[in-house]
């Protein structure tokens, strides 16, 4: 019987953490359908977008190589 025991123990705890991972997901569809202040962050760290009002500066350091140039222009559009 230990053995099984083992086994429920084990899925218990992969339960909690995937309760955990689900409780952070709930909350972040949530932030993302009630306010622009997630979903602004989100375009700037996983797609590099900068505001129309804002004005990007890349400062580039002696001897370090450029980076490769994207295969198509990424661009906002105001609506």
């Amino acid at each position: 019987m230990s053995g099984l025991e083992a086994a429920v123990t084990t899925q218990r705890a992969a339960n909690l953490e995937l309760s955990e991972r689900n409780r952070q997901l709930g909350a972040e569809v949530a932030n993302l359908k009630s306010g622009l202040t997630a979903l602004e962050e989100r375009a700037r760290s996983e797609l590099g977008m900068v505001a129309a009002s804002e004005t990007f500066y890349q400062v580039v350091r002696v001897n370090t190589p450029a980076p490769a140039a994207p295969a198509s222009p990424v661009t906002a559009r105001a609506e």
